[in-house]
């Protein structure tokens, strides 16, 4: 119905507004302290939602340190051991980042995250995909050793988010099967920002 479709859009507007304006108020230096439970961060309660259902509680010390700076549009550069929460660290942000902006899969590919080995790659659309889900935030992940047809498609199809191996992701660009116009949000491993310089 029109009215109840209306209604629900005022108040996912509404709810916005207000982690727009929690974000816009956080400072780092007095806030952190209060920070400890994902349920203290300013996003969506379908971003909480999936934090949820993976029993993702308490953040670690790297997702408390990054994550509200990222939610402010800051770029930062992070390092933590392998297993702390780095994952999320990023993933939170650039799904939250997305959904403010009201960016769809028409819009274009808005968020690339580079990954060094295509492991770790779909690893981390493991995670974009549990917690993109609620929102309908999709994804793709690009990478060496598999057929590009399938890769392909997925990109024309359109995706908010294009998790890929350096090697893999400049045969697309070169392809022209996607490009960077619209990229606003970029995480890279140290690993990677190697590759793709070299």
């Amino acid at each position: 119905n029109k009215s109840t479709r209306k209604i629900n859009r005022l108040k996912e507007e509404e709810e916005l507004a207000k982690l727009q304006e929690r974000i816009n108020n956080y400072d780092p230096k007095t806030d952190e302290a209060s920070v400890s439970q994902f349920s203290d961060l300013p996003i969506t309660e379908n971003t909480l939602k999936g934090l949820k259902e993976a029993t993702f509680v308490s953040l670690t010390d790297i997702q408390k340190k990054t994550i509200p700076i990222a939610l402010k549009g800051e770029d930062l550069m992070g390092t933590a051991r392998t297993g702390s929460g780095k994952t999320l660290a990023f993933l939170i942000p650039v799904i939250e980042s997305l959904i403010r902006n009201k960016i769809t899969e028409y819009d274009g590919l808005a968020a690339l995250i580079v990954s060094p080995t295509r492991e770790l790659a779909v690893q981390i659309q493991t995670e974009c995909s549990k917690f993109g889900k609620s929102s309908r935030i999709r994804n793709t992940c690009v990478y060496g050793g598999a057929p590009k047809g399938p890769q392909i498609r997925d990109l024309a199809r359109g995706v908010e988010i294009c998790i890929a191996t350096p090697g893999r992701l400049i045969d697309m660009l070169e392809a022209g099967k996607t490009n960077l116009k619209r990229v606003t949000y970029l995480a890279l491993t140290v690993y990677s920002t190697s590759c793709i310089l070299a």
